[in-house]
């Protein structure tokens, strides 16, 4: 723990003279006075020039990038051996490649495409910095104060992290503003009545060609076509697990599966494709950030069965607990469950985090208890899958659409109650929060048979600036008449933004609920910004996917 302490004073040091070697800037006052943390913004601009509000935001942006190589790279020299610190080092590098991209972004010319891009990319690296902090806050087995203690270093060299980036989303956000969201028509993609459309094949073998129809014949029949009717779904390579395979022709595990999937510097124009024939897969998946357009398609819900059982309890954190971890963009999965089974008694376990951009996730079914759903950072969808959970099930703090799903509380442990949404928004100017669309929400079997002995809540704020949204859903008839509850005391409850636009059922009903500051019944012109085009720029993306969506409200 000494070693330790004397690596993060280095890194804090090292960080505080990126901070703190400017002079304040006289004339910055004004714009860095409406940013959320105007000292910091005023050390790290110099005087006079850039004048313009751009400018000031690029420098902002590189003096943060030049942090966070700062600190990864004293982490990649001492190696830390601890889990929390092990969430921090993959975050951190995580953050870099990030706010490269940004740094990147902001040399060219930005349309709304290109800025939405920038700000939610700045928006990730402030939540992988948010969350090492949580790691390290909830590491088990020791005291409160012998934690923060043993990690104090780490903990003010990343909060001043998270100070440098907020200022610079914040000059972000103002520099390049989205004004309004656009009205797309209200259709759905589906397969109904629809062929398969051509599907290119890159540099598929015959027999890679016959796996991979094979896969579609037997229940995967993902929709390829863009709002345009044209466009398709590019496939580079097949590849098969089977468990049970004795003629070499397949994969044993789907983790094997994943490491021969191309890089980033070797990856080719389309997908690589992972069918994973039915069976139970007992295995801690993980797809990283190197490894671009993995996708897994299984048998069907309940018959491809990804299962672990990693716990806050026993010694993990909530982060590295996931049974499937998701970090390389344009990740895909459909067709498969993934469970954590540790049970309501393990607390935090989560079954899914998804960390990956411009993600999605089709006729799936994510099984746990507490921290179910972990949607991370960054873009994502969710279609027609079921999610099954008991406290704050449904937590983190990407853009993430969740539409046509089946959304179902479960018996937690006596004395607990259900909240669906824990969101993690920590800062105003982030362009995160969940949406929830035209889904279900409705008890399991369990929940009907206790006489709903708990109560159930629509969500709760986890951070500050907590950010939910219920568009157009069913909610069955067990939804607590308040709708949502508090985290603790009045915290967030004047900063968060929770709102309910024409939902139906029986829990659907507004007149008792609460009467928060933050919490509104909203009209249709406020619900389309948190429609799949305008909150996750869907239609750039998803159509190239193959799953069926609806771009505005339905």
């Amino acid at each position: 723990m000494a070693q330790n302490n004397i690596i993060f004073t280095a890194i804090s040091l090292l960080l505080f003279s990126t901070l703190s070697h400017c002079q304040a800037l006289t004339s910055s006052e004004p714009l860095c006075d409406s940013t959320p943390h105007p000292s910091v913004c005023k050390s790290v601009l110099p005087i006079g020039s850039p004048n313009s509000v751009s400018g000031f935001a690029s420098i902002v942006i590189l003096k943060s990038l030049e942090a966070s190589k700062e600190l990864l790279s004293s982490f990649d020299q001492h190696h830390p051996t601890s889990g929390p610190l092990e969430d921090c080092q993959l975050l951190a590098g995580l953050t870099v490649d990030q706010l490269t991209r940004v740094n990147a972004i902001k040399e060219n010319v930005l349309g709304k495409s290109e800025v939405m891009d920038l700000l939610t990319l700045l928006s990730a690296a402030l939540t992988n910095y948010e969350t090492c902090l949580d790691s390290v806050h909830e590491v088990p087995g020791e005291s409160s104060e012998n934690n923060v203690n043993g990690h104090k270093d780490i903990l003010t060299c990343v909060s001043d992290g998270i100070k440098l980036i907020s200022v610079a989303l914040a000059l972000s956000k103002e520099a390049w503003p989205i004004t309004s969201p656009t009205k797309p028509p209200p259709r759905i993609l589906t397969e109904g009545g629809k062929s398969l459309p051509d599907v290119s094949y890159v540099k598929m073998t015959e027999r890679e060609r016959m796996i991979y129809e094979r896969a579609l014949v037997v229940g995967r029949k993902l929709l390829q076509s863009s709002p345009g009717g044209n466009g398709g779904m590019k496939v580079a390579k097949t590849v098969v697990v089977n468990p049970n395979s004795v003629n070499g022709d397949a994969f044993k595990t789907i983790n094997d599966a994943v490491a021969a999937a191309p890089t980033k510097a070797e990856s080719s124009d389309g997908y690589f494709v992972i069918y994973a024939e039915a069976g139970v897969y007992e295995e801690y998946v993980t797809v990283p950030s190197n490894k671009p357009n993995v996708m897994i398609i299984g048998d069907g819900i309940d018959k491809t069965i990804i299962t672990g059982n990693r716990n806050v309890v026993d010694g993990s954190t909530t982060f590295a607990s996931a049974t499937l971890a998701v970090i390389g963009k344009g990740f895909m999965a459909a067709n498969i469950t993934v469970r954590n089974t540790a049970g309501p008694s393990k607390h935090q376990a989560v079954a899914v985090r998804n960390s990956a951009d411009m993600s999605a996730f089709y006729k799936c079914s994510f099984e746990a208890y507490q921290d179910t759903l972990y949607v991370h950072s960054l873009r994502q969808f969710y279609r027609e899958c079921d999610i099954y959970g008991t406290v704050d099930f449904i937590f983190g703090n990407a853009a993430t659409v969740i539409q046509n799903c089946n959304i179902i509380p479960r018996l937690p442990l006596q004395g607990q109650f259900n909240a669906i949404t824990a969101q993690g928004r920590s800062d105003p100017n982030q362009n995160t929060g969940i949406s929830i669309q035209n889904c279900r929400v409705i008890p399991s079997a369990e929940l009907v048979s206790s006489n709903f002995s708990v109560k159930t809540y629509l969500g709760r704020p986890w951070k500050e600036y907590s950010r939910t949204v219920y568009l157009q859903n069913f909610m069955d008839g067990f939804i607590d008449a308040k709708g949502w509850n508090e985290w603790m005391g009045d915290f967030a409850l004047k900063t968060l933004y929770y709102a309910e636009f024409k939902n139906t059922g029986p829990g659907s009903e507004t007149v008792n609920r609460v009467n928060w500051p933050g919490y509104h019944v909203i009209n249709e012109n406020e619900a389309l910004w948190f429609t799949v085009s305008n909150f996750i720029a869907g239609d750039s993306w998803l159509p190239n996917m193959g799953v069926p969506y609806a771009g505005g409200l339905v």
